[in-house]
């Protein structure tokens, strides 16, 4: 997908953009137009976030909030429920730059040798570090990591890879170790695995009991114990899918819509607004969405 571009208040160039590689992880320019406050977003797979515009804070779902500000970064843990607060000073626009490690990358063998002699693996594992200084190595090669999962004929994976590690390896020297955190494979946590990436189709429970080889009673009755219902979750993975899409893209709503499910551009702002509590357009300030 081509970045289209938007002016900041400097006058120069921004683009969202999101980028990805199966197997290796996911870059994401975001932009807002203004600051917003988003609850209960799910972080499957750890990430490092660059803040260059406005503050951000990630309030776990246990501890305090931590919060970076411009040319600083948080590193996230996998496999939890954060709240993320977006703030931005009036006329300008919130950014960041987001590189996401496919879990994958966490079980490479080097990797994994090089992190045991850095940290145990029973030592607890933070859900968000704040880098109050982001060391010159480690912001070359987070961009050439962000560069290397962009569509690309000419660079293998097996590069691409290397160049995702190779950020991995530089947070290690700041004492920094990812894991993958442990997993209940609840009946919850499957279902999201199964929708990934197939937001649009049709979801009926009986489709979805069949795919996790149980009766339609059984589904629901182990939702139930779970706290969760399908229906929920389903409209929750699709709203976070929406909103990651008007943040690092610029597909007009009616599309973002239809790539999450949606025939309909308004019963899709109904659901966001009733997720989020702000509507779609609002994400991207002044600039039209639809």
């Amino acid at each position: 997908m081509k970045p289209s571009t938007i002016q900041a208040p400097d006058g120069s160039a921004l683009a969202r953009e999101i980028h990805g590689r199966p197997g290796i992880g996911v870059s994401a320019h975001v932009l807002q137009g203004r600051g917003l406050r988003i609850l209960r977003m799910r972080v499957d797979q750890s990430a490092l976030i660059l803040v260059d515009r406005g503050l951000k804070t990630v309030k776990p779902a246990r501890g305090s909030g931590v919060r970076a500000r411009p040319g600083q970064a948080l590193l996230l843990s996998g496999q939890q429920t954060v709240d993320f607060t977006n703030d931005v000073a009036e006329g300008e626009h919130y950014e960041a730059r987001w590189l996401v490690f496919d879990n994958a990358l966490l079980d490479d063998a080097f990797y994994r040798e090089t992190a045991a002699r850095i940290a145990s693996v029973d030592a607890p594992l933070a859900p968000v570090r704040l880098l109050a200084r982001v060391r010159t190595g480690l912001a070359d090669a987070f961009q050439r990591g962000r560069q290397a999962l962009a569509p690309d004929p000419a660079l293998p994976n097996a590069v691409a890879r290397q160049r995702v590690l190779e950020v991995m390896h530089w947070l290690l020297e700041d004492g920094l170790v990812l894991r993958s955190a442990p997993t209940e494979m609840t009946v919850s946590v499957q279902i999201r695995a199964l929708i990934a990436g197939r937001l649009d189709h049709d979801w009926p429970a009986a489709r979805v009991a069949q795919a996790l080889a149980m009766s339609e009673a059984t589904l629901r009755r182990r939702l139930a114990a779970e706290g969760e219902s399908m229906s929920a979750l389903i409209v929750d993975a699709r709203m976070a899918s929406a909103l990651t899409l008007l943040q690092a893209t610029t597909q007009p709503v009616s599309r973002i819509a239809n790539a999450v499910g949606y025939d309909s551009p308004s019963r899709f702002a109904i659901r966001f607004r009733e997720r989020f509590g702000f509507a779609p357009t609002v994400v991207r300030g002044h600039e039209r969405a639809d």
